[in-house]
């Protein structure tokens, strides 16, 4: 106990020496100012690519179902109750819902796109996926004055001039089979239009009841699968091994993180990259710890020698400058995660820094705080830390104490 006393008094001498910039050495400032950059940048960086993530799982998890699922061959679901009573005897959703899809052709008088044509149930919208929270106009129901309702995109809304009330024609060019056939129309009463803000959803995606949709594309009493939601989006992960381990015959069960797998999976690629690359500020100031140790053993070579001479074994010597860089790496990585807590807290609370809206689909620049990263940011710092005072302090323990007091 003693001797690590010593050891710590000794390294704590070398750090606090007489060529100091306020109570620090100089070049244990500039080691220290290195790894509280690049923590302080590691942890900024990957808290606001955290927070666009989080926002693009919203958005996600806003306008698609937690689990969908499907035929392998894709030819549809006759009985989808039934299937919905064989999977609600395996997991527990919070809602299920069927749905069909296909394209169309979008018209009034005298404008008309492409969409993407969903039918489900209002159930659908408002439990299973959240687009209900999205109508900025109407409401997300399927019932119109006149004719049933359809909710569309504001995008599509503002394409056709159309609005709530408004009649718009859906067209199913599919089901021409020759050039003089006619195809499958149905006209729908604009009730709802949403804004979802992400992707091309508002430009392309359109609403309607699950049974309409059915009759338009020729489906009979198929749907094209059933989808779900859970109290919480991580339960469909579980829930989808529990099915897949059932083996229900002939359907593929897909997660929100299957649907999107491309997407997500070049964000947390891009997180990788990002502490990849800004590790590189920290293992620059471990080089940084390494050359100012080096130079430290080589200006106290006489007082190296007198501590061996004193009994002091090699393992005591390598402890001392193994403290001494390493008190560069913990008040370094300590600063600088501070720093970078703070400022992430800040921008959390109070969105100091904004984006143009017409741009992004947020205004205010996300962040998302990882226990997990911040932990693996502060483990990495400080064994770069560590592994840089190895090769100065295995040359401080291989000092000849003769020779090193000798020509001193």
């Amino acid at each position: 106990m003693n001797r690590m006393a010593g050891e710590l008094f000794i390294a704590k001498k070398y750090f606090f020496s007489k060529k100091r910039v306020g109570m620090i050495s100089a070049t244990a400032l500039i080691s220290i100012m290195g790894f509280a950059v690049g923590v302080w940048a590691l942890i900024t960086a990957l808290s606001v690519l955290g927070g666009f993530e989080r926002e693009v799982r919203q958005k996600i998890l806003t306008i698609d179902s937690h689990i969908k699922i499907e035929k392998e061959k894709g030819e549809g679901i006759e009985d989808w109750e039934s299937l919905k009573n064989v999977i609600e005897k395996i997991v527990s959703p919070k809602a299920v819902s069927p749905y069909v899809m296909g394209k169309a052709v979008i018209k009034n008088q005298v404008k008309q796109g492409v969409v993407i044509l969903k039918g489900t149930t209002e159930e659908g919208l408002k439990e299973v996926t959240d687009i209900a929270s999205s109508i900025v106009e109407g409401s997300a129901s399927f019932r119109g004055d006149n004719l049933s309702g359809i909710i569309i995109g504001r995008n599509i809304a503002e394409r056709l001039l159309v609005g709530i009330g408004d009649t718009v024609t859906v067209i199913n060019p599919l089901t021409m089979n020759s050039p003089f056939s006619i195809p499958q129309t149905a006209r729908f009463e604009v009730s709802g239009i949403f804004s979802a803000n992400i992707f091309d959803y508002d430009d392309v995606y359109s609403y309607i009841h699950y049974e309409e949709a059915q009759k338009f594309m020729r489906f009979g009493n198929k749907v094209t699968g059933i989808e779900m939601s859970f109290s919480d989006f991580n339960d469909s992960f579980p829930a989808s091994d529990k099915l897949n381990e059932n083996k229900i015959v002939g359907m593929k069960i897909l997660t929100w993180f299957d649907l999107h797998r491309d997407l997500l999976g070049a964000m947390k690629l891009e997180k990788l990259g990002a502490f990849a690359v800004l590790s590189l500020i920290i293992l620059v100031a471990g080089f940084n710890v390494v050359s100012s140790l080096v130079m430290m053993v080589m200006t106290k070579r006489r007082e190296i020698g007198i501590l061996k001479a004193m009994g002091a074994n090699d393992k005591s010597i390598r402890k001392i400058f193994v403290i001494t860089g390493m008190f560069s790496g913990i008040i370094g990585v300590i600063g600088g995660a501070l720093i970078g807590l703070v400022m992430v807290f800040l921008q959390s609370e109070f969105g100091f820094i904004t984006l143009p809206s017409e741009v992004y689909f947020i205004s205010v620049l996300p962040v998302d705080i990882s226990i997990v990263e911040i932990g693996a940011v502060i483990f990495v710092s400080i064994l770069m830390g560590s592994l840089a005072t190895i090769y100065p302090s295995r040359k401080a323990s291989n000092l000849d104490p003769i020779e090193a007091i000798r020509y001193e």
